[in-house]
């Protein structure tokens, strides 16, 4: 695996098509939901792109900062790598890159699929009150310090 962590300037343009890619084909075809999922925080986030041994983009995760908050989220594995460990791989090198980029911030709050949750606990995460729609999808905050 290659990771790669950069802000969106940084990418290369196949990068970004990549990137939206795998994100289309995850949270809107895959998951049945018509929502857009380029947003403005694309433009200030920093992304992490996980790439196999033929240079294929098979992981991905965005984060940043809101209000002295760190936030992260469309975190996705493609299915041919689900079950590998690959969503293990990605979380490890995501929030060792929040570490890096923004060190001492230990608050991360994150809008988690609903069904995610017990994924995101693994991490040490939290719930923080009830489930929500969000998208059109359950989803429940989640807290680590």
């Amino acid at each position: 695996m290659k990771w790669i962590c950069k802000r969106f300037d940084e990418l290369t343009n196949h990068q970004i098509w990549e990137m939206y890619h795998i994100r289309a084909e995850t949270f809107c075809v895959e998951q049945n939901r018509t929502t857009v999922d380029a947003d403005e925080q694309d433009l200030t986030a920093y992304h992490v792109l996980g790439f196999d041994a033929q240079g294929k983009l098979v992981a991905y995760a965005r984060f940043y900062e809101v209000d002295g908050t760190l936030d992260f989220g469309r975190v996705l594995t493609v299915p041919s790598v689900r079950g590998t460990g690959m969503g293990k791989q990605l979380m490890d090198y995501l929030l060792d890159q929040m570490e890096l980029v923004f060190p001492g911030k230990r608050k991360i709050v994150i809008t988690a699929q609903a069904d995610k949750q017990g994924f995101y606990e693994k991490f040490g995460f939290k719930t923080q009150g009830d489930v929500f729609i969000h998208a059109q999808t359950p989803h429940i905050t989640m807290v680590r310090e």
